[in-house]
């Protein structure tokens, strides 16, 4: 990838990142820029030599892979790939899509309970935990116990939601459904990120503004 530009960028209570202008139509975004290489030509041509022989799906550990709507419909199979800090972008990137503003993307210590804090365009404000995993496992109800406990209470939000790439157990799902947390599974999240659910049909019956 040959870098034209690296801006870095802080944003009121985020962590910086670093926006890369590359010869791509869309910008790219990183938390974290390790290191830049400028070659002389030789080994630019020895570099681009290397890449078409070894050609790979790229996934960095920690960054912003997201940079546009069309860039959020990726298959369940690479979401599965997605490391817990890119699923968490990811999830923002679909809210942002579906016109929420993002005021916490990402979990950290202490985040109780919220990775996302989210406001939809009608002033609604959500407080959103993800879940990722890689082996099918699902999400218990211990998970719920927390996010009912601190989404009002602790964040001020009108709307719970659990996100995860896998599935939810029935207890879970039993307690969600008694206290009104919203959940997103599996099929529907990948319904989500292709496009053919909109947040208001993934969500179903919530408060006016979705």
């Amino acid at each position: 990838m040959l870098v034209h530009e690296c801006k870095r960028i802080r944003e009121p209570n985020q962590p910086p990142y670093y926006r890369l202008r590359t010869g791509s139509s869309a910008p790219v975004y990183l938390h974290r820029a390790h290191f830049f290489l400028v070659p002389g030509p030789d080994e630019l041509a020895r570099l681009k030599d290397q890449a078409r022989a070894n050609r790979v799906v790229l996934l960095p550990d920690d960054g912003f892979l997201f940079p546009t709507p069309a860039s959020l419909r990726i298959s369940p199979a690479r979401i599965d790939r997605l490391t817990p800090n890119q699923f968490e972008q990811f999830v923002a990137g679909l809210l942002e899509r579906s016109e929420c503003s993002i005021t916490r993307r990402g979990g950290r210590a202490n985040d109780m309970a919220a990775d996302i804090l989210a406001t939809n365009r009608d002033g609604v404000y959500i407080a959103v935990q993800c879940k990722h995993t890689r082996t099918g496992r699902k999400v218990g109800a211990a998970t719920m116990y927390e996010v009912n406990g601190t989404a009002a209470p602790e964040h001020g939000a009108k709307v719970a939601l659990v996100v995860t790439n896998g599935g939810f157990t029935k207890s879970a799902l039993a307690f969600a459904d008694r206290h009104e947390i919203r959940t997103v599974a599996r099929d529907d999240l990948a319904k989500w990120a292709d496009g053919s659910l909109t947040l208001a049909e993934v969500l179903g019956e919530v408060p006016v503004g979705f």
